[in-house]
C-alpha cells in the first residue's frame, strides 16, 4: 500500500498535543507567563561534512498552568506546570538550516525544594522548519528531510531570583527534531541551548503550593492490576538515515498485549509482547526474490518483540514510554546490509533493541480507577536510539 505524507498528518500531531495540554490542568490552578531567551549551537550528529553554522539563537513565549488541587494528580506530582510553549529560532544557517517554529506542549517539575528551586521541563509537539532536505537546491541538510517533525525538549530550570508573583530563572538543556524516519534523509537536528526566563503568575496560589509540596508523602502503593491491548498504525520510508532519497511511504502494522501493575493511581508499570508488519520488508523481500525469505515473505517481513514500560497518569493523558528486545526479526540483516551498513556494536544495539516514546489520551479519566477504558496515542518507535516509525494507535485496558 503506498500513502503520501501530507501536513494533515501532522495536523493530528498538533491536534493531539492541543489537547494534551489542556486535559492536564483540568483541576484548581494558577495561570502564568512566561518569556525565555536562550542561544547555543547545533550538534553535529552524522559523519558526513556537517554543515558549518554561526549561534543559534531562540525566543520562547509559554503560556500555562500551575496545578494547585491538593486531592488529584498534581499533588502527587508535586503541583507540577503544564501548558504551551511557543519556540521560535534561527539556526544559524539561513541557507541549509533555515528556522524553525515549534509548538511544544510541556510539563515541568519541581526536582529540588529549595528557597530558590529547581524545575525539569520536558516538551513534546510539532515543529515547523522554513527549509529542509532538496536534492537540487539543499543538499547539504542531512538532518532534516520534511518541513514538519517531532519537535522534544528537556530543559534545567534553576530559580534565581524571585518575589511575590514574579521570578527569573536560568535556563539549560536538550533540543531534538526528528520526523520520525517518515521522509529521508534524517538524522534529526540537536542543539545545546543555553538562556535566561522571566515568568510572571496570576495570583499567589502557586508560591503557597510550592511551601506545600515538602510535606508530600510519596509512599508507593499498588492499587490494582491490569491487561492492556493495542492496535498501531505507522508509516516509514525503507532506507538508511541519509539514503535513498525520495523513497515510497509504506505502513507499519502492529498489535500488542501487556499486563501491568498500577501503582497510586498514577504510574503504570507494564510488561508484554509486540507484533509487528512491516510493507516495506514485504514488498523488498519480493521484489529482489530474496532466497532466505520467499518461501514465507510475509513472516520474514514480521517482528516479534518482549516489552517494558511505564507511563505516568495525569487525568486523561499519559506520558508513555517503552524499551522492547527483539525475538524475530530476521529481515533487519539484510536491512542493515543494503542500506543501514553499521558495523559491531552499533548493528548488535539496533538489531536487538527498540524503544517507543509518545502520549496517549485516556477516554475515562484515570483518576476514577475506571473498570474499561480506551486510549488513543501518538508515537515515534526507534531501532535503539535510531528512528523507524511514526505511529498512530488504539486501544483498549481492562483493570482489576
Amino acid at each position: 500500500m503506498k500513502i503520501n505524507l501530507n501536513h494533515k498528518i501532522f495536523l493530528i500531531i498538533l491536534v493531539s498535543c492541543c489537547i494534551f495540554s489542556q486535559a492536564v490542568a483540568q483541576q484548581t490552578d494558577s495561570r502564568f507567563v512566561e518569556t525565555e531567551y536562550s542561544a547555543g549551537k547545533i550538534v553535529p550528529n552524522y559523519t558526513k561534512i556537517f554543515p558549518s553554522s554561526s549561534v543559534q539563537q531562540a525566543i520562547t513565549i509559554s503560556i500555562g498552568k500551575q496545578n494547585v488541587d491538593t486531592t488529584n494528580w498534581g499533588k502527587y506530582y508535586r503541583f507540577p506546570e503544564t501548558g504551551l510553549s511557543f519556540f521560535a529560532s534561527n539556526l544559524g544557517n539561513n541557507k541549509v538550516f533555515g528556522n524553525q517554529f515549534s509548538v511544544l506542549p510541556f510539563i515541568r517539575f519541581k526536582v529540588l525544594n529549595q528557597n530558590k528551586p529547581v524545575y525539569i521541563k520536558l516538551a513534546l509537539g510539532v515543529t515547523y522548519f522554513t527549509t529542509h532536505f532538496d536534492s537540487i537546491t539543499n543538499n547539504e541538510n542531512f538532518s532534516n528531510g520534511s518541513p514538519f517533525t517531532w519537535g522534544f525538549q528537556a530543559m534545567l530550570y534553576k530559580t534565581i531570583y524571585q518575589k511575590d508573583n514574579f521570578n527569573i530563572k536560568l535556563v539549560g538543556g536538550y533540543s531534538h527534531h526528528s520526523n520520525g524516519h517518515t521522509q529521508i534523509p534524517n538524522f534529526g537536528l540537536n542543539s545545546a541551548l543555553f538562556g535566561i526566563s522571566a515568568q510572571w503568575k496570576k495570583d499567589e496560589k502557586a508560591n503557597l503550593t510550592n511551601e506545600k509540596s515538602n510535606d508530600i508523602n510519596q509512599e508507593s502503593s499498588l492499587n490494582n492490576y491490569f491487561i492492556n491491548y493495542r492496535e498501531g498504525l505507522g508509516f516509514h520510508e525503507l532506507g538508511a538515515t541519509d539514503f535513498p532519497v525520495g523513497g515510497d511511504k509504506k505502513l507499519v502494522y502492529t498489535s500488542s498485549l501487556s499486563f501491568g501493575l498500577l501503582f497510586n493511581n498514577h504510574i503504570k508499570w507494564k510488561t508484554g509482547f509486540s507484533y509487528r508488519y512491516y510493507e516495506h520488508y514485504y514488498d523488498y523481500i519480493q521484489k529482489n526474490n530474496i532466497a532466505a525469505f520467499k518461501d514465507n515473505p510475509e513472516w520474514s517481513a514480521s517482528n516479534i518483540y518482549f516489552f517494558t514500560g511505564v507511563e505516568f497518569l495525569m487525568n486523561h493523558i499519559s506520558i508513555d514510554i517503552e524499551g522492547g528486545l527483539n525475538l524475530y526479526k530476521p529481515f533487519y540483516k539484510t536491512f542493515n546490509n543494503d542500506f543501514q551498513k553499521d558495523k559491531n556494536a552499533a548493528y548488535q544495539l539496533k538489531k536487538w533493541f527498540n524503544a517507543r516514546l509518545g502520549l496517549n489520551y485516556y477516554v475515562v479519566n484515570t483518576l476514577k480507577s475506571p473498570t474499561h477504558n480506551v486510549f488513543l496515542g501518538a508515537h515515534i518507535n526507534a531501532n535503539f536510539g535510531q528512528a523507524d516509525f511514526t505511529e498512530f494507535s488504539t486501544g483498549y485496558v481492562y483493570s482489576f
